[in-house]
């Protein structure tokens, strides 16, 4: 199973999925890390880890189209079977998200994780808004993607409390600790889940 990233930012999902590969946790390969910003830290995430990695930038395309055309090309070349959204900063358009449907999983072979219950809240930000809404306790959600913003199926979610005292720093610092966890897990459910799909056919 071969597995790609895609990646804006800093890159610490990136870390902490590139850590389960290594360890086993994740079974399957990291064939490929792709950002479509220049500056972004997960390129030098995938350099130290010694996983190809890729700047496809945004800018240097004239619509999203042709950026994700460029993408979809670089998937295709390296076989990628799951591909893995890891603080990727663009909402994919359904030309992407089609190119990886599954039709016998009924989704995209795409995952995503987000800091909040994606039933409650979608789109960016979700740590402040948890905080702006006073709540008790938040979550973070692992879904696969579909052709809306945080709308697709829910593969895994775990709950994050909340404290009177808690700022958006100290909110984001153990949510952050409580993604690194979830998602390998939610990833791995999804690499056997497609497994045993292929393995009925």
């Amino acid at each position: 199973m071969k597995l790609a990233f895609l990646a804006s930012g800093r890159g610490s999902n990136l870390k902490a999925l590139l850590s389960a590969c290594r360890s086993g946790q994740v079974k399957a390969e990291p064939a490929l890390v792709i950002s479509d910003r220049p500056q972004a830290g997960a390129l030098q995430v995938a350099a130290d880890a010694d996983v190809p990695h890729l700047l496809i930038n945004s800018h240097d395309f004239q619509s999203r189209s042709e950026h994700e055309r460029a993408i979809a090309r670089e998937l295709d070349k390296h076989g990628i079977d799951l591909v893995i959204l890891a603080g990727y900063q663009r909402l994919l358009s359904p030309f992407l998200v089609g190119f990886l449907y599954e039709p016998r999983l009924g989704q995209s072979r795409i995952l995503n994780i987000h800091p909040a219950d994606t039933r409650r809240y979608q789109g960016l930000n979700g740590y402040a808004w948890a905080l702006k809404e006073g709540l008790n306790e938040t979550a973070v959600t692992v879904h696969f993607v579909d052709e809306g913003m945080d709308t697709g199926k829910i593969v895994a979610q775990a709950p994050l409390p909340m404290y009177a005292d808690d700022t958006l720093e100290s909110l984001q610092e153990r949510g952050l600790a409580l993604e690194h966890q979830l998602f390998p897990q939610a990833t791995q459910k999804v690499i056997e889940e497609l497994e045993q799909l292929c393995a009925a056919f």
